[in-house]
């Protein structure tokens, strides 16, 4: 009995392709006949046979279809920031994953059959030449050789430069004409590809040829102009066939290789998912914890690649939860569904929440979750209109005072001229997702975002939500316009400048359950029961727009600025306390220290932590400062705006914290994985630094890198920590090598060298 059967060889005709088929079948026995007799159902269909596909391939066909493709290969470096595959075919599986920290298994490659050909998509574009090192190349070739289905295939190259060791020529465009000419062709399918083009690529895959692409789906909304991959991108629209796509999500942060393993979990495909999930239900087998999680990861990233107009996916996970009943329970912050007990609810309230991305406005409900979170609007609130002006040249959200009510459409207007140019509108600011935690306070994902892809735009969330104008970044030359929206209801939103204290005390008692105030640096986002309460919105607003003015500064990046930074409150967030980004996201708990100036001044380090994330740069961030610099950046803003003892903000930063630090240093056998490990003993470096040469040492040394005085920016870590020591050095005109040395930072005997000559400097107690 052959162990590891592979993928037949199948002839052009059909009639024959079904004789070799039954062949292979009937020359087996028992379990594996099993096996092979759900394959011949899909082979027989995927070349024109009415057989009903009733499983997926066998694992052992899928094993020997991956070792192939990985022969020779060990590992793949990880290249530039990829993003996961999408997997749902019948005769599609992984070839490359990585597990994230809770070991879910996530693709960043994939291999299907469609037709007679085959396809490998990639979840990042650079992963195409074969260029990046280790076993890379080989992958390629082997992806080359599987695609063709021969061992010297003609390739066909676009948009793909520096392929290593392999014979290609290059092509313009996607059409029959020029595909036919080979038997693979690679593409780079990060720009826009059009639905023509995709219909010709797919058509060529369907008669027999061998097609590998990948790009970086996160990142095509920025390289296409605002344009959404799901609607927009004809290949991966072509292929939806083949039961692969690219999605526009994010993940492998802190990896740094793929390991090529032959055997990974059956789950990784939706489909597989999907049969074992309504399995389950139906009585049948019981999936563990770790498969309920592998398989609703892969549903949840298939979901995501689906454009709203396609319902095949969607139809078979609503068979596959069953009917929702009226006991399905709804998460809260004292009742949350954790991973464990409430494993079957996460299921379907997840499934629901990605369904409901997909869906048009016609079809949305309020969900009950919303009255929980983000809160229900009162039922007898006006429903208005209203418009806003829109000024491309600052991107990102565009608050709009007006709120979507859960379930109820809103309809957008917009001069034809913009439509389908990047711009959007968001119904909610609670972008955060939560899919990947153990435990949901709230419904893992209550956003929704739509492509203004005509003049007239209707849709709605079943959340509902403040509704945004979301503007992109390159659309900083086009003219100023005005955006008409219908059906929402007021919500309470401040402008520093437009109004002023009385006015608010009308402003906050508008109806929706969010409120806004806004500055040209900064906006924040409240319960509206918790802006009520804030009698000086002026003072207030004055004094988050000097916070991030003084960062700005203090960082050389006041003309940096583009648009204002964001704070949200929100019940959960996907990571940490607070964390940084756009928008920062803070818990509601922390709504009322954000919103009142005593509180804020002491103590307000979270807020002056996130804000000086947004303030990081590479130049003087190096490996064990991540945690530290921002904090640096932050502690100025006691000096400068509050006006206060810089160093009262945080217990960390204590005299009797820093004595300690010191001791801890002295008697660390390696001071440097002692420095890197604990940001608040590093951050007792940059405090002496600030207390021999004062905030504007600090100052010069971030502002350095905009000139050439102490040459180019740094190139890693090695050399950023080098020019720390050069640059201060200079600046402060004193040898900072001894103090290096005390603490455990590593710098090159060069870099020392050149300070040697400035006198020695080390803090009284040292």
């Amino acid at each position: 009995m052959q162990a590891n059967p592979t993928l037949p060889s199948l002839p052009l005709c059909p009639s024959a392709a079904k004789s070799s088929l039954l062949d292979v079948l009937f020359s087996r026995r028992g379990a594996e006949r099993q096996r092979w007799q759900s394959f011949v159902s899909f082979s027989l269909a995927f070349l024109g046979f009415t057989a009903v596909l009733n499983a997926q391939m066998p694992p052992a066909l899928v094993n020997a279809e991956r070792a192939k493709i990985l022969e020779g290969v060990k590992s793949v470096p990880k290249l530039g920031a990829p993003g996961p595959v999408g997997i749902w075919g019948q005769i599609a599986f992984p070839i490359l994953s990585a597990p994230d920290k809770d070991g879910v298994e996530i693709a960043v490659a994939a291999a299907a059959a469609y037709g007679k050909g085959r396809v490998i998509l990639f979840g990042q574009n650079s992963y195409l030449n074969g260029a990046g090192g280790g076993d890379h190349a080989k992958l390629i070739e082997n992806c080359v050789k599987w695609t063709g289905n021969k061992a010297k295939p003609r390739v066909g190259v676009k948009g793909v430069r520096g392929l290593a060791g392999i014979d290609a020529k290059e092509f313009d465009t996607v059409e029959k004409k020029n595909l036919t000419d080979f038997d693979v062709v690679i593409m780079n399918t990060q720009g826009i590809v059009s639905a023509e083009e995709g219909a010709a690529l797919i058509d060529y895959i369907k008669g027999g040829g061998g097609f590998i692409g990948g790009m970086t789906g996160w990142a095509y909304g920025q390289t296409s102009g605002g344009k959404d991959l799901a609607t927009s991108h004809g290949v991966n629209q072509a292929l939806m066939a083949a039961g692969v796509a690219n999605t526009d999500m994010s993940a492998f942060d802190q990896l740094r290789s793929f390991e090529a393993r032959v055997e990974l979990p059956a789950m990784m495909n939706a489909s597989e998912a999907i049969t074992a999930i309504k399995k389950q239900r139906e009585g049948g087998p019981a999936l563990t914890p770790e498969q309920m999680k592998q398989g609703m990861n892969a549903i949840q990233i298939a979901m995501a690649a689906q454009p709203p107009d396609r319902s095949n996916l969607k139809n078979a996970v609503a068979a596959a939860l069953g009917n929702a009943g009226s006991d399905v329970p709804v998460p809260t912050a004292k009742a949350p569904l954790n991973d464990t007990q409430h494993a079957a609810a996460r299921l379907r309230l997840g499934m629901e929440t990605r369904m409901l991305r997909l869906m048009s406005a016609e079809g949305i409900k309020p969900h009950p979750a919303h009255v929980e979170f983000p809160g229900k609007a009162p039922e007898n609130a006006p429903r208005i209109s209203g418009e806003i002006a829109i000024t491309p040249n600052i991107p990102g959200w565009h608050s709009t005072g007006l709120y979507a009510v859960a379930g109820e459409p809103i309809t957008v207007t917009i001069p034809e001229k913009y439509a389908d140019k990047g711009y959007a509108v968001r119904i909610g600011c609670h972008s955060d997702t939560l899919y990947h935690l153990d435990k949901w306070e709230r419904a893992p994902d209550i956003t929704r975002s739509d492509t203004l892809a005509t003049a007239t735009t209707t849709t709605a969330s079943a959340f509902g939500g403040l509704i945004y104008i979301e503007v992109p970044g390159r659309a900083k030359d086009d003219e100023p316009f005005t955006a008409a929206i219908k059906g929402g209801i007021a919500s309470p939103l401040f402008v520093l400048g437009k109004d002023d204290d009385a006015k608010w005390k009308e402003i906050r008692q508008r109806p929706a359950p969010w409120a806004e105030l806004a500055c040209d640096k900064m906006i924040i986002v409240c319960p509206t029961e918790v802006a009520r309460a804030i009698n000086n919105p002026t003072e207030l607003m004055q004094f988050w727009k000097a916070t991030v003015e003084a960062q700005d500064e203090i960082t050389n990046q006041a003309t940096e600025r583009k648009r204002a930074e964001r704070i949200v409150a929100d019940v959960q967030i996907s990571a940490g306390y607070m964390h940084s980004g756009y928008p920062i996201m803070i818990p509601t708990s922390a709504a009322p220290e954000m919103t009142t100036l005593t509180r804020l001044k002491f103590p307000g380090w979270g807020f002056y932590h996130e804000i000086g994330h947004n303030h990081q740069r590479g130049t003087f961030t190096f490996d064990g400062t991540g945690e530290v610099t921002n904090n640096v950046i932050g502690m100025y803003c006691y000096d400068a705006v509050l006006k206060k003892d810089w160093l009262i903000g945080h217990g960390g930063i204590s005299e009797e914290s820093r004595k300690k630090h010191i001791k801890d240093i002295k008697a660390a056998s390696n001071k440097w994985q002692t420095w890197k490990s604990d940001p608040f003993l590093a951050l007792t470096t940059y405090i002496q630094l600030i207390q021999e040469f004062g905030w504007e040492s600090w100052r010069k040394y971030l502002h350095s890198f905009d000139g050439t005085e102490f040459g180019p920016e740094p190139k890693g870590d090695d050399e950023a920590r080098d020019q720390f020591l050069i640059r201060y050095s200079k600046i402060a005109n004193k040898n900072l090598g001894p103090f290096f040395d005390f603490w455990g930072i590593p710098v090159s005997s060069s870099a020392k060298a050149e300070v040697s000559k400035l006198e020695a400097w080390m803090p009284k107690g040292l």
